[in-house]
């Protein structure tokens, strides 16, 4: 699946280097590093993770196939590559339905300090932590994330709302655990 997904990773040229390949994979590099740093444990495996995703698209020989993001391509193998070592558990983006957040719930994302945020993500499950980060953090468009995961733009939708309620769930009881009480805000004030 994945070689199909990469196959429009350039437009296609018979005389297509490996010079040209390699700089086409260059350019998502930003994005590659991104998502490895939110999916791996630690800074090592989000290495090895890119190095991997690199290697192996570098490695297939480009066939005609128009339409395919080279973006999406890339995230596409490096999200494959990340689930034959980490299998899903089994809560899977498919299997609840859950009502939409409404909009002013997701501003919750741009008040927190990083810790916060970073500490709530982390304990969402990989497929829809990476989801809504690609989604709603990198400003991936539904279509693409739905390829990435080899879902449907249902389910897609589905699993962002899924991460959405999660997330705000985690953060409101983090905020409420961290947060000062007004009294004890006056007890502390000269």
């Amino acid at each position: 699946m994945p070689s199909q997904l990469l196959a429009g990773l350039v437009p296609w040229n018979r005389a297509m280097t490996l010079t040209k390949l390699t700089a086409a994979v260059v350019v998502h590099l930003d994005a590659l590093h991104n998502l490895a740093t939110w999916l791996a444990r630690d800074s090592a495996e989000a290495y090895a993770l890119v190095r991997a995703t690199c290697q192996q698209a570098i490695g297939m020989i480009p066939q005609p196939h128009a339409g395919t993001n080279p973006r999406v391509g890339l995230l596409t193998i490096m999200w494959g590559l990340y689930r034959t070592g980490h299998p899903l558990s089994p809560d899977g983006a498919n299997e609840i339905a859950v009502e939409p957040v409404a909009a002013d719930k997701r501003m919750l994302l741009h008040t927190l300090s990083r810790a916060d945020l970073d500490a709530g993500l982390r304990q969402l499950p990989e497929a829809l932590r990476a989801a809504l980060i690609l989604s709603d953090m990198e400003g991936y468009p539904l279509e693409d994330v739905a390829v990435i995961f080899g879902w449907s733009k249902p389910t897609t939708q589905v699993a962002l709302s899924k991460a959405r309620q999660l997330l705000d769930s985690i953060l409101q009881v983090r905020l409420a655990t961290t947060t000062v009480s007004p009294e004890s805000e006056a007890k502390n004030s000269p």
